[in-house]
């Protein structure tokens, strides 16, 4: 009988979606629960929420709805990173990370600000991208571009780490996209289905993977009852990490799902904007030979003159001359 109940127990805790909650305080700051940003650099679940940054490790999941009520545990690793600003409030709506050769960077999406931050580990600001057009909900980094959900637009945006310029523009397969995820060769949304219902139930919320190179959704990732508002989400190591605004826990569950018969091309056929900026270039490059011909020609028509002047005075001289003898 006790060998049936543990390998009962077994078979559910391996069947069960895991979690982790994620109320922290006493390390000087206060953060709270439910975060509206997760990412991953290879070590440490980094989360935010509002104006601060957390660096969570050995993190251990608990089975979700767990009898004896465990929750899991993690260790934090660095001191919380706050993010300060002379306009509004900060508010953190995405994180990625940028890898590099040694370290990387830290990429956060500041809704209240409509800016991009780019961070070393420690705090130190390395860039801000003014975003005019893109209110950013979620963000994820694709080992080259941010992509960036808009979900006041309904929208997907792939842009540069330059200058924010936008290289692809997608429409949501989500009517509410507000979670993002790159799993090494396909973009993983998530949102809500219906943002007019009651954001309390799984059923209102659809996780999809898309293939970005043809705009097409290919797969429908099995959703966990657990999850009934998507707020962020990273994938890490085949499986994918949500943040769950209602809830309060970061939720994991596998990223597998069923083929999608959805043949609808997500991907907009429009000029992107780095294309036109490069055009801008061009022109003005063009403008500007204009302008240096033109130049050019006034210089040598200023030659000319000055030239026939002095042929002028110079027969004017010989004509006198010639008048003396």
């Amino acid at each position: 009988m006790r060998r049936l109940f543990l390998a009962i127990l077994i078979i559910f805790a391996i069947g069960c979606t895991q979690q982790v909650k994620t109320d922290i305080a006493g390390v000087g700051e206060t953060f709270p629960t439910a975060p509206s940003a997760i990412t991953w650099d290879g070590k440490n679940l980094i989360i935010a929420k509002e104006g601060i940054i957390v660096f969570l490790e050995n993190i251990d999941t608990a089975t979700a709805g767990s009898f004896i009520g465990y929750e899991g545990h993690y260790s934090l690793n660095n001191y919380p990173i706050t993010i300060t600003s002379k306009e509004n409030p900060p508010y953190i709506t995405g994180l990625a990370w940028q890898k590099t050769a040694y370290s990387g960077f830290i990429w956060a999406a500041d809704a209240a600000n409509k800016r991009l931050i780019k961070l070393t580990p420690q705090g130190e600001t390395i860039k801000s991208i003014q975003l005019n057009k893109i209110y950013p909900e979620d963000m994820t980094f694709d080992g080259k571009y941010l992509w960036i959900a808009d979900s006041k637009r309904g929208k997907v945006f792939k842009i540069t780490t330059e200058d924010g310029s936008v290289i692809e523009e997608y429409l949501s397969p989500v009517s509410y996209p507000t979670a993002l995820a790159w799993d090494g060769k396909y973009l993983i949304v998530a949102g809500i289905i219906n943002p007019a219902l009651p954001s309390d139930s799984s059923d209102n919320v659809k996780i999809l993977r898309l293939d970005t190179v043809n705009g097409k959704v290919i797969e429908e990732i099995s959703n966990s009852r657990y999850v009934t508002f998507p707020s962020a989400m990273v994938w890490i190591d085949g499986k994918l990490w949500i943040s769950d605004r209602n809830s309060g826990y970061i939720v994991k569950i596998s990223d597998w799902g069923s083929p999608s018969a959805d043949e609808k091309i997500y991907k907009l056929a429009t000029t992107p904007s780095i294309i036109k900026k490069i055009e801008t270039k061009e022109e003005k490059k063009e403008t500007e030979k204009d302008i240096q011909e033109a130049k050019k020609a006034a210089e040598e028509a200023r030659k000319a003159a000055e030239e026939a002047k002095q042929a002028a005075e110079a027969a004017k001289k010989a004509f006198e001359l010639q008048q003396k003898k």
